[in-house]
């Protein structure tokens, strides 16, 4: 159990990268995605599956840990891009550009994102990034229904 736990919660030891853990899963799960149809059930079950695990592994990290928040937990980093990378058409650019947005709200966490993150149980450590990815759709397909 705690092998698993440790391979899901730092997305396949991606986590315990040096620097830019979160980056680093945040692209690595970008690049995946990209290959991820666009077909509606398909990626909401990917988003039910991340949700699902994270928050279990958040809550079970609660339990087991007196750290907070710490670095090596990106799950919550692939499940908010992914979030951010919901039904957008297949493009380098909108690929980009959501990544750019999704990790400026994530590592500076204006308003709510912010305190978010405060609630217990380890649902913060998932909150902050679901906040995140979620003001990141929709301000992408705001721009795209815009043009």
């Amino acid at each position: 159990m705690i092998l698993l736990y440790d391979i899901l919660i730092s997305f396949f030891y991606v986590g315990y990268v040096k620097y830019a853990p979160g980056s680093v899963a945040s692209l690595l799960m970008l690049c995946i995605y990209y290959f991820i149809p666009n077909i509606f059930i398909i990626q909401l079950y990917v988003l039910i599956f991340l949700s699902f695990s994270g928050f279990l592994l958040c809550y079970y990290h609660s339990i087991i840990s007196e750290e907070k928040d710490p670095s090596f937990i990106v799950i919550d980093e692939v499940l908010g891009i992914s979030i951010s990378l919901f039904m957008l058409p297949k493009s380098i650019l909108l690929y980009s550009v959501s990544f750019f947005i999704f990790r400026f709200l994530d590592i500076y966490k204006p308003s709510i994102i912010n305190k978010s993150q405060n609630v217990g149980n380890g649902l913060g450590i998932m909150l902050d990034d679901i906040i995140s990815g979620f003001v990141t759709i929709l301000l992408l397909w705001g721009f795209l229904i815009c043009q």
